[in-house]
């Protein structure tokens, strides 16, 4: 064989083995959770206001910290609990997305942001860090976090959700 029909087969074979290990990597190639795909037409909580600062006292450098800008949406089996007072007990089904900005320019201009998403996953009259499961972006996959229940754990009394009627109504 020549040198040059073995360069072009060795191409052709290189070439069929990247294509078949690109089609075994989904991941950036997946779709966001149908649970929370459209997230943008649902309820948005900080709609007047973006949730700013760290109110909480908790965030550190998580969720972009406090010079981050934050966005938060619920779904409308969690907007009644969300958007009513004490006691919060969510359903099942219900989720809330954090749209996250790294700061006031990012968040005016719709740029960049990271997302973080909680499911309520199990309907129970105990609140349980166990209920929720939690994506750390757009098209995460969702499941249990110590981390994120580890914070959380301080809402453990609002149904581990920070972002909540009483919470909106002192911003």
């Amino acid at each position: 064989m020549k040198k040059s029909t073995l360069i072009q087969l060795g191409s052709v074979v290189a070439a069929s083995v990247l294509v078949a290990s690109c089609s075994t990597l989904t991941a950036p190639f997946k779709e966001a959770d149908p649970r929370w795909a459209d997230f943008k037409s649902w309820t948005k909580v900080t709609e007047l206001e973006p949730s700013t600062g760290n109110p909480t006292g908790f965030l550190g450098g998580l969720h972009q910290g406090d010079e981050g800008y934050r966005d938060v949406y619920v779904n409308d089996i969690a907007k009644a609990v969300l958007m009513g007072s004490a006691p919060y007990n969510y359903p099942a089904g219900s989720v809330i997305v954090k749209e996250q900005f790294a700061s006031k320019s990012d968040w005016e201009e719709g740029r960049k942001p990271s997302h973080t998403v909680s499911v309520k996953v199990a309907a129970s009259d105990s609140l349980s860090k166990d209920n929720w499961i939690w994506a750390d972006s757009y098209k995460g996959t969702a499941g249990e976090s110590a981390f994120c229940s580890g914070c959380h754990s301080i809402a453990a009394k609002d149904d581990y959700v920070f972002t909540h009627g009483d919470f909106l109504a002192t911003q």
